[in-house]
């Protein structure tokens, strides 16, 4: 059966951005359902207040019509008595809520107007309604609450038509009795239902016209018709009940509570708008975000935290096995000179060829003397790394000529690439170039490169040195060779101290493998860049760039 993948565990650093982002959905998430719940629940309390209010306002306005109801029977009745003269002293006599009933009318049963109880201006007019109709037949005990019409010179708001039958003594119909009301004294008394500040209460006719409406903002609507309001299709399906809707008046979306009026062809509203109830949770809502955004500052910091402690202890990992590795290369290129000066040292001390090997003991004794040159040269190598390390490398910048710095450097190994057959090149620029750099470690620099070359080149190979200009006219040199190259592994090995040597063995024809450190660490002392690019079996290329 087929073998199935290998489970691997993520990444430490995968793991912590995937924690770090499952937090973070988890805090907004949390803040999106709390502002939510929040929501809803602002909703549910908005809409038990208007139907609160509505049942209120609607007891109110039910009294109300009921008070001028009775003042219209009262006065008909007085009219059926003894006609008008005695009808008219409830009016003297002000028995009736002036602040209410603007003023009184008779109409004939032919619609002209009969009586006016005050004011003054053109007659009051039944044009266009079907009062005296209506009080003829069906409406004969009932008072009917008619559109907004007309309009009062005081005022000059259209005026709500409260009428009833007259009859005369021997009960036939003798026209009908108006009460004239301000709609303003029913819309005042709305605004100060406790809807929000963009609520309104509203009080419409079932001929879908509208009576009063009271908002905070004072916009006028009545006698505004709204046939095609949602309340109608909501009334057909429930006699009080709660909607939604964009009112034609001003926009505003709103939650609408609505009830009939008792007793009446009337229809009261109370609606809260939608801004009202997001207002009222905006705050809970503002501080909850400055939290959610505190808790994903937090969440960050830590991951960031986590990533920082975790490369840095990676870092020391690495420092610590470069030390150890440091460690084991420095022993045994300390070892390797130190066993050959003790060994050649004890045969010449013991005479161990007897006292007549005189030319044999001087050969082991400049062997002595090599193997001390190259234990020093090693040490000022440890040294020079270490200064350079610490940033205690002194540099005398000046300028310098690269190319001279270059032929330098090639008369120096001209020697060692002649026992290799191996040609050297110099690529001159066209221009003469001065660089600003410390004269004495740039000529390091270029022989410990062209050391390093001529080591990994076969015989009959080349070496060439290329000096340039590079982007913002910085001073480029490069140490070009066709050698056996590097892989991507021998590439990062080249650049750690002894990388060239094992701690356990040597390598012919390889160094201590401080040539590469020492070199980038003076192009880094100078603010300049080391670039090596290398393929195995294709040579390599080493690049300084200066920034000067």
């Amino acid at each position: 059966m087929p073998r199935l993948p290998a489970f691997r565990f993520p990444s430490f650093r995968n793991g912590v951005l995937a924690g770090a982002a499952l937090a973070l959905a988890g805090v907004w998430g949390g803040y999106a359902v709390l502002a939510s719940s929040m929501l809803d629940n602002q909703t549910r309390e908005a809409v038990a207040n208007a139907e609160a209010t509505v049942r209120a306002y609607e007891s109110s306005t039910s009294r109300t019509l009921h008070d001028v109801d009775m003042t219209l029977r009262f006065f008909a009745e007085r009219y059926a008595e003894g006609g008008l003269p005695r009808a008219r002293r409830i009016i003297d006599d002000g028995l009736y809520d002036a602040a209410l009933i603007h003023h009184f009318s008779i109409f004939a049963p032919d619609g002209a107007q009969i009586f006016r109880s005050e004011g003054t201006g053109p007659p009051d007019r039944l044009d266009g309604t079907d009062a005296l109709a209506y009080h003829r037949d069906e409406g004969r005990a009932l008072m009917k609450v008619g559109p907004p019409q007309g309009a009062s010179s005081a005022t000059g708001h259209p005026l709500l038509r409260l009428s009833r039958r007259l009859e005369d003594s021997e009960g036939e119909f003798a026209g009908i009795a108006v009460a004239n009301l301000d709609p303003d004294r029913l819309s005042g008394f709305y605004r100060q239902a406790d809807v929000g500040r963009h609520g309104v209460v509203t009080l419409v006719g079932l001929d879908r016209i509208i009576r009063a409406r009271g908002a905070k903002d004072g916009r006028d609507a009545v006698g505004l018709a709204v046939p095609d309001s949602a309340l109608w299709a909501a009334a057909r399906r429930s006699l009080t009940g709660v909607y939604w809707q964009d009112s034609a008046v001003d926009g505003i979306r709103r939650v609408i509570a609505y009830r009939p009026v008792e007793g009446y062809p009337l229809i009261l509203t109370a609606g809260i708008a939608a801004v009202d109830i997001a207002e009222a949770v905006a705050g809970f809502r503002r501080q909850m975000r400055i939290i959610a955004g505190l808790l994903s500052v937090s969440v960050l910091l830590v991951a960031g935290f986590l990533l920082v402690q975790h490369r840095n202890s990676e870092r020391l990992a690495v420092a610590l096995a470069v030390n150890r590795d440091f460690l084991a290369r420095v022993s045994h290129e300390l070892r390797t000179p130190l066993n050959a000066i003790l060994g050649f040292s004890e045969i010449i001390g013991d005479q161990m060829f007897g006292p007549d090997a005189g030319p044999r003991y001087a050969d082991y004794a400049r062997d002595i003397h090599a193997s001390g040159r190259h234990l020093l040269t090693l040490i000022d190598d440890i040294l020079d790394l270490s200064r350079l390390q610490a940033g205690k490398f002194a540099l005398h910048m000046e300028d310098v000529d690269p190319v001279a710095a270059a032929e330098w450097a090639v008369r120096i190994v001209t020697p060692q690439a002649e026992q290799k057959n191996i040609r050297l090149e110099i690529n001159r620029p066209p221009t003469p170039a001065v660089l600003r750099a410390d004269e004495r470690a740039l000529k390091q620099m270029l022989l410990n490169l062209l050391g390093n070359a001529l080591k990994f080149t076969q015989e009959n190979g080349r070496v060439s040195i290329s000096i340039g200009r590079g982007v913002h006219g910085r001073c480029i040199l490069r140490v070009t060779d066709n050698g056996i190259g590097m892989t991507a592994e021998e590439l990062r090995q080249a650049s750690v101290p002894f990388g060239q040597a094992s701690a356990l063995t040597t390598h012919p024809g390889r160094g201590t493998g401080l040539g590469l450190p020492i070199v980038k660490s003076l192009i880094e002392a100078h603010g300049g860049h080391l670039r090596i690019d290398s393929r195995p079996g294709q040579g390599s290329q080493v690049t300084l760039e200066f920034t000067g």
